[in-house]
């Protein structure tokens, strides 16, 4: 070896910097995914036919009627206007859940929201809902009306709620903590979570009208609420990038009534799949 250098071994293989021989190896990526990867439940979303759109742009000047309004209690979607179906058990690369309040202010994200992988060959389409497969808590809790089931108008309407029942934005695995407006504290035993998105109330419990919050580990469902990105290479897939948003957040016009499964405890839905 003389002083010059010349002899030295490159800092990087020659093939990379002169980009001959390099290639993307498709099946350790996909083998990543499924080693590192998260089981998550993954439905394909879509707009409900009770959603009216006015296919003639100019009709909303003339007639003052909104160009996209959903049917309130629709039986398909209660509301949202979106139906999820095909439920089917995926493995993702869960890369980031942020929940840094700034992104909220330079009005490009929501807190909370995360990115998630998928392998090459499968597709993730926007307004489709995902579901983790572990809990996490709700950031803030959820803030609950005692007993808003059989309340107002809700009373004349069958809303699956009994009267000792109160409705969940999530499947709550566990509580943290739970307390009312006048400072009551509630624990295990005043209360059932089950997987379902139904708190059962079983001893001490809040005022019917009264106000709670309960801070609880959930099942979190996602949207995809913006087309994910594409990456191919060459006329192959390369896996797509999924932005996900929380559901309560993403829908804004989440039905407060419960659903055809909110009964049924998330562990019995993804056995079901």
């Amino acid at each position: 070896m003389n002083g010059s250098g010349e002899d030295r071994k490159p800092a990087y293989p020659r093939g990379l910097l002169q980009g001959s021989g390099v290639d993307w190896n498709l099946p350790i990526t996909e083998g990543l995914i499924n080693n590192r990867g998260e089981n998550v439940l993954h439905e394909t979303g879509m707009r409900c036919v009770c959603v009216v759109e006015d296919t003639m742009a100019g009709q909303i000047k003339q007639t003052h009627v909104p160009r996209r309004r959903v049917t309130t209690g629709c039986p398909r979607c209660n509301g949202d206007g979106y139906i999820f179906r095909n439920p089917r058990k995926i493995v993702a690369m869960i890369t980031g859940i942020n929940e840094t309040r700034e992104r909220l202010e330079q009005g490009w994200s929501q807190p909370g929201d995360c990115i998630m992988s998928v392998r090459p060959g499968y597709q993730v389409t926007a307004g489709d809902l995902v579901t983790f497969t572990w809990g996490q808590p709700i950031p803030d809790g959820q803030i609950i009306f005692r007993g808003a089931g059989q309340a107002s108008e809700n009373s004349s309407r069958d809303t699956g709620l009994a009267v000792n029942e109160d409705r969940l934005l999530y499947s709550g695995s566990d509580a943290i903590w739970c307390e009312d407006e006048d400072g009551n504290r509630y624990q295990d035993g005043d209360f059932r979570l089950d997987g379902s998105k139904i708190i059962t109330w079983l001893g001490n419990q809040p005022q019917v009208g009264k106000r709670y919050v309960i801070k609880y580990n959930a099942y979190l469902e996602w949207v995809a609420f913006m087309p994910p990105n594409v990456r191919r290479d060459r006329g192959r897939d390369l896996g797509g990038r999924v932005a996900l948003r929380k559901r309560h957040v993403a829908l804004l016009n989440d039905d407060p009534h419960l659903r055809v499964g909110d009964r049924v405890p998330f562990c019995a839905r993804i056995q079901m799949v």
